[in-house]
């Protein structure tokens, strides 16, 4: 997998210091499952995804959806274990963060991210 920052272009602030690009079959299949809470600033970036779902997690997570120009399209800051999510059909990936990231960062619907490879 490789690993990246993600920056916020209206605010300039990274959001993400550490993320995780998963983009083949068994890394958005293995997801976070049987891995540990994750830290500040650490994130999984699912692509392409629309949904997710929560089964087997242990900890909840902050869920922002992107379209294909890298825009919020729909966040979920509070997605709990053994939950689904709703399905966004405007999204064609999804970045998972540590619960209540969304609000830390004042993640705003209509805000880009861009991802910098590190």
């Amino acid at each position: 997998m490789l690993l990246g920052r993600v920056h916020n272009l209206r605010t300039g602030q990274i959001v993400g210091e550490r993320v995780w690009k998963a983009d083949s079959f068994w890394t958005r299949f293995r997801g976070l499952l049987g891995r540990p809470a994750l830290a500040p600033g650490e994130g999984l970036w699912l692509k392409p995804c629309q949904q997710v779902h929560m089964m087997g997690m242990k900890f909840p997570l902050s869920v922002w959806f992107l379209d294909k120009t890298g825009h919020v399209c729909m966040l979920i800051d509070d997605l709990r274990p053994w939950k689904i999510s709703s399905h966004s059909r405007k999204a064609d990936s999804v970045i998972e963060f540590p619960v209540g990231w969304g609000k830390v960062t004042n993640i705003q619907l209509g805000d880009e991210l861009v991802w910098e490879e590190l």
